[in-house]
């Protein structure tokens, strides 16, 4: 394990301040990404808290799937994201948006579920494949592009898989006790570490609670400012995203889904929503409140979650829907390319 400071002793004494940092910061990520191993594990790690929060994220998987699928709509609100995802070309099409945020959603998954102790898991896999996708982005965006990526976003991305689940737990149907909560903000602290976020930059504070005052205050002072004024080229980029996301669970609707993430926000979607979509917006609301009745829940949490497996196994595996308008071989993914050297294995989509 590295020897290092502590983290709580690396971030800021305050949320002002910590937030404050991050509004300051101009570092560059480092693109040079070595590949990491179970010996780099920081020494406050602590495995059983550690598991407790991949088994609430087990337990809760289509709602932190969920909760995630929103999430990334916050990277596609900050200008300076945006520009970058515009530049590399892999997330302005349904096609492109399928097949990048069905890796992006089976990437999150295995670091929320599989094992950290074994050093020839997936865990590790696809944590450096996010390392190596991250630096390589990031040096070509340098080259050619609108700018290298910043110690900043990364760690205000953290809030794009942590954030909702924390702030507004009920919204999804989560289940919220304490040690869970705890847990989980342990586990993305690891992530976050493991990942190259900077101690003192990284959003999982000392406890849970620190963790969620922070992301009450990114979300606040950050996202729904740009949602007031949304950044050019964010709809299309927003509608391409969840049209991708349709062919990984059918049951999404877009606008259904832009109206409920302007809700929780406090917001308005401008946008009627037309019957369809309104019965898709009642459907997710009923069911969101399914989870919160006891045994009832529980049944249906159990059902969503089994839900959930198919879907990413018919989207990986025999996608017929993705198939007949992208092409088979448009929707091929290959989720771990990683070695000591990567070639470049990301198809067009046309």
């Amino acid at each position: 394990m590295s020897a290092k400071r502590h983290i709580d002793d690396e971030q800021p004494d305050t949320i002002q301040a910590h937030f404050e940092s991050l509004l300051m910061d101009e570092q560059e990520i480092d693109d040079e990404t070595e590949e990491m191993t179970i010996r780099d594990l920081p020494e406050w790690y602590n495995e059983k808290l550690f598991k407790t929060g991949q088994n609430y994220c087990k337990r809760n998987r289509l709602a932190v799937c969920s909760a995630l699928v929103l999430g990334v709509l916050t990277t596609f609100i900050l200008p300076e994201v945006l520009k970058l995802l515009i530049w590399t070309k892999q997330s302005g099409t349904p096609c492109s948006s399928f097949r990048r945020y069905l890796r992006t959603i089976l990437h999150i998954m295995t670091l929320n579920s599989s094992d950290i102790n074994d050093p020839e898991s997936s865990w590790w896999k696809s944590l450096n494949v996010i390392r190596w996708k991250h630096g390589t982005a990031s040096r070509k965006s340098g080259q050619s592009g609108p700018g290298r990526i910043l110690n900043r976003d990364m760690a205000i991305a953290q809030f794009s898989f942590i954030g909702y689940i924390l702030i507004m737990p009920d919204k999804f149907g989560l289940t919220n006790e304490a040690k869970e909560r705890e847990g989980f903000n342990h586990l993305w602290k690891v992530i976050g570490h493991l990942l190259g976020i900077p101690d003192k930059f990284n959003i999982c504070r000392k406890n849970e609670g620190e963790t969620t005052q922070l992301c009450h205050k990114l979300q606040d002072e950050i996202f729904i400012k740009y949602m007031k004024n949304e950044p050019e080229k964010f709809k299309s980029m927003a509608h391409a995203y969840l049209e991708g996301a349709w062919y990984i669970d059918p049951t999404l609707d877009a606008d259904s889904l832009m109206y409920f993430w302007y809700n929780i926000s406090g917001l308005e979607y401008k946008k009627p929503l037309g019957l369809f979509s309104q019965l898709n917006y009642k459907f997710r609301l009923g069911l969101i409140y399914l989870l919160g009745v006891p045994i009832v829940g529980d049944v249906l949490r159990f059902l969503s979650n089994y839900y959930l497996e198919i879907c990413l196994w018919s989207a990986t595996n025999f996608n017929i829907l993705a198939w007949l308008r992208f092409g088979k071989s448009n929707t091929k993914i290959n989720l771990h390319p990683y070695t000591k050297k990567i070639g470049n294995t990301t198809a067009d989509c046309k």
